[in-house]
């Protein structure tokens, strides 16, 4: 790989990354927005269901935008959205603007998570097979994770403003701009682009079950994460009086950055393997999230389960996502992986809309307990899916209407 390549494809990672950095930020300060704005529980899931919302958007119309526009074209007028979220946080002074900060943040995750992410495959040609899909699966996590961490010490811990913190995140979006610049274009334009908006998702042939299998892995794990994006934050200060936002990144990134390791080591194991151990061990950790507050009251052991469900989240998540591509042509990446991710948002936001609009204040722990149920249901039907092992086949496109 030469030099203008490398930096390419690093800038193509790079940007994935601070895509969801800059999605992450505004999460550890949603308790700092809730006495501010005098935001409910339910405000708070509808927060978060207006930034999946916009993950939605994206990944139902506009899933094959690169292959019309151009890969390097569509990355750059993604990260610019990114850089309006970071504006709008910037100047945040209601709660509409919460909203819609979140709705723009995840109108660029969404059309990030497929568009970015193939252009990120397509770069990694010449690489092992499984650092695109290792970086794609696991770029959201880490962006996400960062994000939390950075913005939740530095508003914390030092004198630095809201305001000059989204905006020093909005010129890192800028560097990341640069650097895409000088990575080759992968895709071909094709013509088309007003008929490409109509939603159009692919899934390699005879792999219906492997993709219903990965779906319930997908949603059960997706859920709890949706729990952790709206409710880490308010849980350390409600639960546990704790009012230190860099201590809410902690517990939000503890579900989050261990994903890293699982989805690293996922190379090793048979997707069988991964959906069924991985996934199987995630939702064991997830009833010992709910024991550890309910009847231990500790949040030290609520973060440990919440790190061991990471790893096993990674596994799961990598080793399917893997799996699915391998059966797909260089056609089919944007439309499979938007596939994936409106599955994998759609198991957040539907949840979060549901809290959002179930009249009444609940506790914390019923409204946790609600998302371990579903996560275990998703295991049973996961489990049953892949009793038998999947049919090998070749790459070609099928179009799901």
């Amino acid at each position: 790989m030469n030099a203008r390549n490398a930096i390419g494809f690093v800038g193509a990672a790079g940007a994935l990354i601070v895509l969801y950095f800059a999605s992450g930020s505004p999460i550890p300060l949603y308790s700092v927005y809730q006495e501010q704005l005098g935001l409910s529980h339910g405000d708070l899931s509808m927060v978060s269901m207006y930034y999946l919302l916009g993950t939605v958007i994206p990944l139902m119309f506009l899933p094959r935008i690169s292959d019309h526009l151009g890969r390097r074209p569509a990355t750059v007028m993604i990260l610019l959205v990114s850089i309006c979220g970071c504006i709008t946080f910037a100047y945040l002074s209601n709660p509409e603007m919460l909203m819609i900060g979140r709705l723009i943040q995840g109108i660029a995750s969404g059309l990030g998570s497929s568009t970015i992410a193939a252009y990120v495959v397509d770069l990694s040609a010449d690489m092992p097979r499984w650092i695109g899909p290792m970086i794609t699966s696991s770029a959201p996590t880490l962006g996400l994770s960062t994000g939390c961490f950075v913005s939740g010490g530095i508003i914390n811990y030092t004198s630095v403003s809201s305001t000059s913190y989204f905006e020093a995140v909005a010129v890192i979006v800028v560097v990341f701009i640069v650097l895409v610049l000088f990575a080759r274009e992968t895709m071909q334009r094709k013509p088309g682009l007003i008929r490409s908006l109509r939603p159009r998702f692919m899934l390699p042939p005879n792999s219906l079950r492997l993709f219903a299998a990965s779906s319930m892995a997908f949603v059960g794990t997706w859920a709890l994460g949706g729990f952790a994006q709206s409710f880490s934050s308010t849980l350390v200060a409600e639960q546990f009086g704790i009012h230190d936002t860099f201590i809410a990144a902690a517990v939000y990134t503890s579900l989050l950055l261990p994903n890293v390791v699982g989805s690293f080591f996922a190379k090793r194991f048979d997707v069988r393997v991964a959906q069924r151990w991985g996934f199987g061990l995630f939702a064991l950790c997830a009833v010992m999230m709910l024991v550890s507050l309910t009847v231990f009251d500790s949040l030290s052991m609520y973060v440990v389960f919440s790190i061991v469900a990471a790893v096993c989240q990674g596994i799961a998540f990598t080793g399917s996502v893997t799996e699915l591509l391998g059966r797909s042509s260089q056609a089919q990446r944007s439309g499979v992986f938007s596939l994936i991710y409106l599955t994998s948002y759609g198991g957040s936001a539907i949840p979060n809309l549901v809290v959002g609009l179930i009249p009444g204040e609940y506790s914390l722990y019923t409204i946790l307990t609600g998302y371990v149920v579903l996560v275990v249901a998703m295991y049973i039907v996961m489990f049953v899916l892949s009793a038998k092992p999947y049919p090998k086949v070749e790459a070609r496109d099928v179009p799901i209407q």
